[in-house]
């Protein structure tokens, strides 16, 4: 586990909190709006149950003060009758100038012979466009088809250098053909659960069409395994290679990399540097530190993560591990990370699926914060952190 600083940098600038009809509010995504505003996209749940499968829109917060303060939110998206919800969004400038937003729409469908807990639920993964700043969106496009369980998570969508947009996907379902003859699923059983495969969705028309580019990769250690790779991120390296990072249950983040623009990956590892409990990270390229001699023409890459694993004595019960929050800097294009900070610390709260802004001199980190309720997926904070904090 990496070492890190012993006061926590960073100082809150909002916080999203529950109550009355809106149970849970998290999975964010920032961006940079053509007025120079920053909007910051959300899952905000609605009724009385905070699971992932219940109600939940797309909602936004808008900041016009460099993220100091932020306005009342709005619904960006309205989740459609026939979903459960809609959640984890990503947004990204498409390369054309729009806004592209990227989400998981959750729905039932009976007719389906499921194995599962929840029932027939289902994911798609969908994406839509807005060419007016966010005002109004596109009819969504269905990016993942067939009788699937797929996830996505927050703030994932990439647009590389080529201009090519990606987005790791990891499928949690199969289908048992041996069972029974009577579903409409290949005359199986379609499973929900056990270990994700991770693949990536493309897209080389600005977003208009989408395909699947890469076969589906599980872990390397399957049968030790039984999340397999969840919740993978992908960042872009100076040369054009790509790497990608996904949550385990092996007490730290799996890597791999891809030569061809995501098309086929590298044997997945474990990377030790990231511990990790049973919780995702973010990676994600920014801007040097200003002020600092040779830095501003050096981009450096941040990583956001829980570095604890899960065989310590913290409460895993009621914070499922997810204390500390930590965020580490690479100087060498994330050969290795040299510096750690702790943003929160403390042991009686869970903090998770952060998502990161380059404002220039600052960053902005979104995440999942229990605010002392004892449900870790509760109230969403932004944490303001300068740069200059990080020398």
């Amino acid at each position: 586990m990496p070492n890190t600083t012993a006061t926590t940098i960073g100082r809150r600038v909002s916080l999203l909190s529950t109550g009355g009809d809106n149970p849970r509010n998290g999975e964010g995504t920032f961006l940079r709006l053509a007025d120079n505003a920053i909007l910051y996209a959300y899952s905000r749940y609605r009724g009385d149950d905070w699971g992932d499968h219940a109600l939940a829109d797309i909602a936004g917060i808008i900041s016009h003060d460099e993220g100091e303060t932020w306005s009342e939110p709005v619904i960006l998206l309205r989740a459609d009758a026939a979903a459960s919800n809609y959640m984890c969004p990503s947004l990204a400038r498409m390369p054309g100038g729009d806004i592209g937003l990227a989400y998981l729409r959750k729905y039932r469908d009976d007719s389906i012979l499921c194995d599962s807990v929840w029932g027939a639920v289902l994911d798609t993964v969908c994406f839509v466009r807005s060419s007016d700043e966010g005002k109004t969106w596109s009819a969504p496009i269905e990016c993942t088809h067939g009788t699937v369980y797929d996830v996505i998570e927050n703030d994932r969508l990439l647009v590389l250098s080529t201009g090519r947009i990606v987005l790791p996907v990891n499928r949690h379902s199969t289908v048992d053909n041996s069972t029974v003859d009577n579903s409409t699923v290949e005359n199986g059983t379609l499973k929900i659960g056990g270990a994700g495969r991770m693949f990536l969705l493309a897209s080389d028309d600005d977003g208009r069409t989408w395909f699947t580019l890469s076969d589906e990769y599980r872990i390397t250690n399957a049968p030790y395994s039984d999340t397999g790779l969840q919740e993978t991120v992908v960042f872009e390296e100076e040369g054009g290679r790509l790497r990608a990072f996904s949550r385990t249950d092996q007490l730290c983040q799996y890597e791999c990399f891809s030569t061809d623009g995501g098309k086929t990956w590298t044997e997945n590892h474990p990377i030790p540097f990231f511990s990790s409990a049973v919780s995702p990270m973010i990676v994600r390229r920014v801007s040097g530190i200003p002020g600092v001699p040779g830095t501003p023409g050096n981009p450096q890459i941040v990583a956001v993560w829980n570095p604890t694993p899960l065989y310590t004595t913290r409460d895993q019960g009621k914070i499922w591990g997810r204390t500390p929050l930590a965020l580490a800097i690479s100087d060498n294009d994330g050969k290795t990370f040299s510096r750690t900070y702790l943003l929160e610390d403390d042991p009686g709260n869970g903090y998770c699926y952060p998502s990161v802004f380059d404002g220039g001199e600052y960053l902005l980190v979104g995440y999942y914060h229990s605010n002392d309720t004892g449900i870790v997926l509760n109230a969403n904070v932004i944490k303001k952190v300068m740069k200059s904090e990080l020398i």
